[in-house]
């Protein structure tokens, strides 16, 4: 077994002007603001890639009605003898009976009872024609990307445990598969982040890479529990368990493996603070 040492920063950041949060997030994203970024559509793409389903459909849906009312609006701002069936109808009726047109037009359905009767309403939904076939396409293109991403959907535990394991203090945390499909040579690397203070009042990271009682197995059908003993190599020895409990230290934690469906490796990342130890 490897002896642990203190690592290189791992492209997290060492030194810092105060205290700081946790580096990764419960669902594995890091915790950084970016400020001043400039604005990049393949930003937005990824953005739409990694949502979660629900937040993805929302937006879609939010979409198509607010790209509706901005149409139905400019129908009804064309005038009341814009669309066919609407010269005697009340405000609220001409605002449904555009929205409905509206619809109609940015799906291509049209189903021939609403139609435009002048030649602005009639560029208007040209217009529109040419912006809903756009976004659909769009849309296409966002679903085939997000089917097409190959991705991990393992589980941890919800906290980290400390025990006692052959008479050796040890840290533990189960993962679990959370998929049908199996994981093949599978790896787990874990870093230890402490957090130390400068006499000037800075704050700065130390990293650690722990051994692990077992850091990769060939097949990963269904659970794996990742055990640290806290022995002589650890950074953790000589704390007692009440120190390493109360720590505002982290585990970095990347586990990486072989999709057997998609035929790609795939990432998951998480952390534990060491004062949600139990």
């Amino acid at each position: 077994m490897a002896e642990s040492f203190a690592s290189q920063d791992p492209g997290t950041g060492a030194k810092f002007a105060k205290s700081t949060k946790r580096i990764i997030n419960k669902d594995g994203s890091f915790n950084v603001i970016r400020d001043g970024a400039k604005f990049r559509l393949n930003d937005k793409y990824l953005f739409f890639i990694n949502i979660s389903w629900s937040k993805f459909f929302l937006l879609l849906l939010g979409g198509f009605i607010g790209a509706n009312l901005i149409f139905a609006c400019l129908y009804i701002a064309s005038g009341p003898d814009g669309l066919s069936q609407s010269e005697n109808l009340d405000l609220s009726d001409r605002i449904l009976h555009a929205f409905y047109f509206s619809a109609q037009t940015f799906t291509t359905v049209g189903y021939g009872a609403i139609s435009p009767t002048s030649n602005l309403t009639n560029l208007i939904a040209s217009f529109e024609a040419f912006v809903g076939f756009l976004s659909f396409a769009l849309a296409t293109g966002l679903l085939f990307g997000r089917f097409s991403k190959p991705n991990a959907r393992i589980r941890f535990s919800k906290n980290v445990v400390l025990s006692e394991i052959n008479g050796v203090t040890a840290l533990l945390f189960r993962v679990v598969n959370d998929r049908s499909n199996s994981l093949m040579e599978v790896e787990a690397r874990v870093l230890l982040a402490e957090i130390n203070r400068e006499k000037d009042g800075s704050v700065f990271r130390q990293y650690h890479k722990l051994n692990l009682q077992i850091d990769a197995i060939e097949f990963f059908p269904l659970t794996w529990t990742i055990v640290h003993p806290i022995d002589s190599n650890s950074p953790l020895h000589g704390k007692s368990i009440k120190d390493i409990s109360t720590s505002s230290s982290e585990l970095l934690i990347h586990i990486k493996g072989f999709d057997d469906v998609f035929s790609q490796t795939v990432h998951q990342r998480f952390s534990y603070l060491l004062n949600e130890s139990k």
